[in-house]
């Protein structure tokens, strides 16, 4: 969908900055979280480009988060587009300046895994990593833990575990999130391995308290 205003565009990284708080109370009210938000020009318009994702995030017990619901992201799109129309007509701020084109869009398999809640939303699934040390490692996503763990900022403080799958069974690693330079998931064509599932359930299970003692028998734990 195109709109226009009668504004001159600013540069883009300011314009951004313009828009969040009014697609940032959009985007929250349906229920979403607000992944990105980038405008970039094309020929004599801006794309006003939003990424959403689900707010919930699967308990230790559930299975791999499903993606957005297409409908309810549809319906953002158009909420916003009201909101942006009713702004312009009241001569508000936070609008597009100039026109422009909006697109709501959800990740991609491809979308890095930047803050505690993609993490979150990536329990096992299996993720490629590099370390800020150069290392690698490609194992299953287990459970966020965090100093201040209700935040979504960088990672600080926040700690990923991360089952690899060997031939002796899995191993499990604890990541500092600000250790990790890359992280993306990889598409996987059969299910989970039922032991690095156990052995991340466990894990998880003893992170809340409802588990005490060892995390698990099916698995050697290794400190990364």
């Amino acid at each position: 969908m195109s709109r226009g205003t009668s504004a001159h565009a600013g540069p883009d990284g300011d314009a951004a900055d313009r828009l969040r708080p009014t697609v940032l109370e959009v985007v929250e009210a349906a229920g979403f979280v607000l992944d990105d938000l980038e405008v970039r020009p094309a020929g004599r318009r801006r794309v006003v480009r939003v990424v959403v994702d689900t707010a919930e995030v699967p308990g230790p017990h559930d299975p791999p988060a499903p993606g957005p619901d297409l409908d309810a992201v549809a319906g953002v799109s158009r909420e916003l587009s009201t909101t942006f129309d009713a702004l312009d007509e009241a001569r508000g701020t936070g609008t597009p300046e100039g026109e422009y084109t909006l697109e709501v869009t959800t990740p991609g398999t491809d979308r890095p895994l930047t803050r505690p809640h993609h993490w979150r939303r990536a329990w096992l699934r299996r993720v490629a990593l590099t370390r800020t040390d150069g290392s690698t490692l490609t194992a299953r996503v287990g459970p966020v833990g965090a100093a201040g763990e209700g935040g979504d900022g960088g990672g600080d403080g926040a700690t990923v575990t991360l089952a690899e799958g060997t031939p002796r069974g899995p191993v499990l690693h604890h990541v500092p999130l600000a250790e990790v330079a890359q992280a993306v998931v990889e598409v996987e064509f059969k299910p989970a391995p039922p032991a690095e599932v156990e052995a991340l359930v466990d894990a998880a299970d003893a992170a809340t308290g409802a588990v005490t003692g060892e995390q698990g028998t099916n698995g050697q734990e290794e400190r990364s």
